[in-house]
């Protein structure tokens, strides 16, 4: 969840608007008076649009915690000029979510770190971009630093692809092998699975943009994804099986009774008419966390690690989990 928190009547306005931009983006999102607001432990960032003593007196020492996990934090004026990010900036999204407020609103976002300021990709923030086990503490001041001064060593997978900035900020070169080394320090990649439902006889093309739209939606580059995962009924749906082909990912089947299992552990979305239909309340959810399972033959998930619940669009369903 994340928290828009705001004080005056034109705080009020603006905060519905960057429920607007959320909303778009499919992430859980709720705007609150401040009299009304409160900590639970349970957010993954915050938006306060007003003046920043009350955010830093009264509410980040409640918040900061951990480097590694701590919400993101971010400060907005009323005036509707500025956005600040203040807090867990790279790992916990808080850059990426101010430059979708920024974009999105047409506002300006005023960026402190050091890495940022220069042009350039600390560790921490690569981890975030490619989906990679967070960095110890220790190695993200080592590499940080260096960033700043000179080209650290950075060795990824020959089917990644690296970006100008990313040029800018290390000596890249590639590998057969499927980690990142940053001067011999290793970070694994998560795992990034996709799973798929859709009406009877769908098209190929409508599976293929809806895929497109989710990627987008959470700034996935589409050489990360892992694997596909659908329903045994859609095994030889086409529109599916083509996509799977297109993007040159597997495709895996998973039985009613698989599924049903995952909900009857987890909370997910439940589709009565779905279940009327094919037997299960859903697909694409379920079938997303099984695909995590199968690739990391692990036996629990949270309900954090599914990063885009189901988002239909033209026949397609599409949910995004990420472990």
């Amino acid at each position: 969840m994340i928290k828009i928190v705001y004080i005056t009547e034109n705080a009020k306005k603006l905060a519905n608007d960057v429920k607007s931009v959320f909303d778009y983006y499919f992430y859980d999102n709720e705007v609150f008076n401040i009299k009304d607001f409160e900590i639970t432990g349970n957010e993954t960032g915050f938006i306060f649009i007003m003046a920043s003593g009350i955010v830093l007196r009264k509410y980040i020492t409640e918040i900061q915690n951990d480097k590694l996990k701590d919400p993101f934090v971010i400060l907005m004026d009323e005036s509707k000029k500025y956005v600040v990010p203040l807090l867990s900036n790279h790992i916990g999204g808080g850059n990426y979510f101010s430059d979708l407020i920024g974009n999105s609103l047409n506002l300006n976002v005023v960026k402190t770190t050091a890495t940022d300021v220069n042009g350039k990709i600390g560790i921490d923030e690569l981890s975030k971009i490619y989906f990679l086990e967070n960095p110890l503490k220790k190695d993200i001041l080592l590499i940080n630093k260096k960033v700043l001064s000179e080209k650290p060593d950075l060795i990824i997978p020959k089917s990644w692809k690296a970006s100008k900035k990313l040029l800018n900020s290390y000596n890249v070169s590639f590998h057969n092998e499927n980690y990142v080394s940053v001067d011999d320090i290793l970070l694994e990649p998560k795992t990034v699975s996709l799973g798929l439902g859709s009406r009877k006889n769908i098209e190929t093309n409508k599976v293929y943009w809806a895929v497109k739209k989710a990627l987008y939606l959470r700034d996935i580059p589409t050489w990360r994804i892992d694997s596909f995962s659908t329903v045994s009924i859609k095994k030889d749906e086409s529109g599916i099986l083509k996509t799977a082909e297109r993007f040159g990912k597997s495709l895996f089947i998973f039985e009613i009774d698989e599924i049903n299992e995952i909900y009857s552990k987890m909370s997910l979305n439940r589709s009565d008419f779905v279940f009327k239909t094919i037997g299960t309340y859903g697909v694409c959810e379920p079938c997303a966390i099984l695909g995590i399972l199968k690739l990391t033959g692990e036996t629990n998930f949270e309900m954090k690690n599914i990063v885009l619940n189901k988002m239909k669009k033209d026949g397609v369903s599409v949910s995004i989990a990420v472990k």
